[in-house]
This record gives C-alpha cells, structure tokens and sequence, in this order.
C-alpha cells in the first residue's frame, strides 16, 4: 500500500479530526489500550501513554508504508 494511503486511513480512525500531515509528521499518533477499551486514542508526541499501548492497524500499517516501523518501536 502506497503511504500517503496507509496515512489517510490514519487521518479517516481520528476522533479528533487532526490533519493528516501532522499524523504523517509524527505530531500525533494512534493507539489503543485496555483502559479506554473500543477507543481509538490521538495522543501528541508528548504524551505519556499507557503502559499497554499498541499502535492502531492503521497506525502500524502507515507506519510500515512508511518505513517508520522500527523507528518507532525500537527493538
């Protein structure tokens, strides 16, 4: 899949309706956690997550288009 498809999966899951490109940038990112189950979260770089966070599939997936993968979960 092409990245700038994977990130508009990405921008579509937003509950907080966020631009895309600041996605894309890596100002925002998507998870999920069993705190806040059926959620999708669009936490800021900044934020502190929960310990049981885990990239959205769209996150993952526009992660992986992009080469960010591993960047972003360093191994």
């Amino acid at each position: 899949m092409p990245p700038e498809e994977a990130w508009s999966r990405v921008a579509g899951e937003c509950p907080r309706r966020i631009l895309g490109a600041l996605h894309r940038s890596g100002e925002y990112h998507h998870g999920t956690s069993g705190r806040f189950p059926g959620k999708v979260l669009c936490c800021h770089r900044d934020t502190e997550l929960p310990e049981d966070w885990s990239p959205t599939p769209a996150q993952a997936l526009a992660l992986e288009a992009s080469g960010q993968l591993a960047a972003a979960h360093p191994g």
